[in-house]
C-alpha cells in the first residue's frame, strides 16, 4: 500500500492529490445537503405526526394593512372567498384616512365574515407591526389563528382549508411563500433566490429544528402565543414571524404544509434594487438565529464557493488524469443538484427556475456576503425601535 501511495504521489505530487482530496471532501459536504437534507421536502408527508384534532377547526386569519386600496380591491377577496366552512378574517388597518375606513366598511358590509379593527396612527408613536398584529389577535374569535400580509397573493380558494389541516397535527402551522409570478429575468431570479433560501428552514423544519417561518402564511394557537406573552424583540421592527417561532420551539409542535396550491406568493413592488434592499433590511435578524441554523447555511455556502475555486484550480494546474476526474465530480454534483432542485421546485409549484437556480448557486452567497457587509457598514435606524 506504501508504495502504491510512493507511486501516485510521485506521479502527481503531494500538492494535487491534497486538492483532490479537498475536492472530494468538499463535493462530500455538497452531497449531503441535496441528496440528504433538501431531499426531506419531495418526500415529506404532514400526516406522519401524531394526530391533535380530528376535523379541521374554525379559523381567524390576521392581516394588518395601511392605506393600500390595491389590496382591498384585489387581493382581500381572496381571503374572503375561500373555501372552507367556519373562518373569519380579521383586518387590521393602522391609519387615519376616512375614506379608506367607508371602503372597508363597504366590504364589511359585502363579506359579513370581515371583521375590521381600526388603530389610529400617531406620528408621534408610530405603530409597528407586532402592536397591530397583537391587537388583531386577541380581537380573533377563533383559538387558531392564520397569519398573512397584505403583500401576499392567495392564488387558490383552498388555501385555509390546506393549512388549517395543519392544525390537525401541530399548534404551529408553516407554508411556502413565494414571489410573485412575473415575466422577466430579474422577476426569475426573485423567485429562484426565495425557493433557495426556503429549502434551508424548511428541511430543518421537516427535521425537527424549526428556525424560522415566513408570515405570509403562518399559523399560531392562541393558547401558544399567550404561553409566551406575544412576540418578543420588541425593539426591532421585525422578526415576528422567524425571531418569534425560535421562542416556541421547546413547546411548540410544528406542522409545514408544501403543496402547490398551498403556495402563497408575495407581491413584487420592484425591481432587482428593490429586492436586495428588501434582503438587506430583513436580514439584521439573522445574527440572533441559532448557531446551528448559521452554521448549517454557512457550511452549504462556504463548501460551495471553496468547491467550485478548488475545482477551477484543478482544472488549472492539474495533470490531465486529475483534470478529467475533476470535471466528472463537478457534473455529478450538478445531477445532484438538478434531480433535487427539480423535485422541490415541482412540490413547492414553482417553474421555470431551474437555469437561473444554477446562476444562484455560482453567485448567490457573493450576493450574501455583500449584502451582510453592507448591513455592518450602513446603519438602517428604520430597523430599531
Amino acid at each position: 500500500m506504501m508504495n502504491f501511495f510512493d507511486v501516485i504521489c510521485a506521479a502527481y505530487g503531494w500538492q494535487g492529490l491534497a486538492l483532490m482530496a479537498v475536492i472530494v471532501a468538499l463535493w462530500a459536504v455538497q452531497i449531503y445537503f441535496y441528496a440528504v437534507r433538501y431531499r426531506r421536502l419531495p418526500k415529506y408527508t404532514n400526516n406522519a405526526l401524531p394526530e391533535l384534532l380530528t376535523d379541521e377547526p374554525p379559523v381567524s386569519v390576521v392581516i394588518v394593512t395601511q392605506e393600500d386600496i390595491d389590496f382591498v380591491e384585489q387581493r382581500l377577496p381572496k381571503y374572503l372567498t375561500q373555501d372552507y366552512h367556519t373562518y373569519e378574517v380579521v383586518l387590521v388597518y393602522v391609519g387615519n384616512n376616512e375614506d379608506f375606513s367607508i371602503l372597508l366598511t363597504q366590504m364589511r358590509l359585502k363579506y359579513p365574515h370581515l371583521k375590521i379593527t381600526n388603530i389610529k396612527q400617531n406620528t408621534r408613536f408610530p405603530i409597528s407591526n407586532k402592536q397591530a398584529l397583537n391587537f388583531g389577535i386577541r380581537a380573533a374569535a377563533f383559538d387558531h389563528i392564520l397569519l398573512s400580509t397584505s403583500d401576499t397573493i392567495v392564488p387558490s380558494e383552498r388555501w385555509i382549508r390546506l393549512m388549517a389541516k395543519g392544525f390537525t397535527r401541530g399548534n404551529v402551522v408553516l407554508g411556502y411563500c413565494g414571489v410573485e409570478l412575473r415575466s422577466g429575468f430579474a422577476g426569475r431570479l426573485m423567485r429562484t433566490q426565495r425557493m433557495a433560501e426556503s429549502m434551508t428552514w424548511l428541511s430543518a423544519a421537516i427535521a425537527g429544528k424549526p428556525y424560522r417561518g415566513v408570515r405570509n402564511t403562518l399559523g399560531i394557537t392562541r393558547d401558544l402565543y399567550l404561553s409566551v406573552k406575544g412576540f418578543n424583540h420588541l425593539n426591532m421592527n421585525m422578526g415576528e414571524d422567524d425571531l418569534f417561532l425560535q421562542s416556541l420551539a421547546d413547546e411548540a409542535t410544528f406542522s409545514i404544509i408544501i403543496s402547490p396550491r398551498a403556495t402563497v406568493r408575495q407581491k413584487v413592488w420592484g425591481g432587482a434594487s428593490w429586492w436586495l434592499g428588501a434582503r438587506k433590511y430583513f436580514g439584521h435578524t439573522y445574527r440572533f438565529y441559532p448557531l446551528a441554523a448559521r452554521n448549517a447555511i454557512e457550511w452549504e455556502g462556504g463548501s460551495r464557493v471553496l468547491f467550485f475555486l478548488a475545482a477551477v484550480a484543478a482544472l488549472v494546474v492539474l495533470p490531465v488524469e486529475l483534470k478529467i476526474a475533476t470535471a466528472v465530480i463537478v457534473v455529478l454534483r450538478y445531477l445532484m443538484v438538478y434531480l433535487t432542485v427539480n423535485a422541490v421546485r415541482k412540490r413547492l409549484g414553482e417553474r421555470r427556475i431551474m437555469s437561473t437556480y444554477f446562476l444562484y448557486d455560482l453567485f448567490g452567497v457573493w450576493v450574501d456576503v455583500t449584502l451582510a457587509a453592507s448591513r455592518r457598514i450602513y446603519k438602517d435606524e428604520t430597523v430599531w425601535r
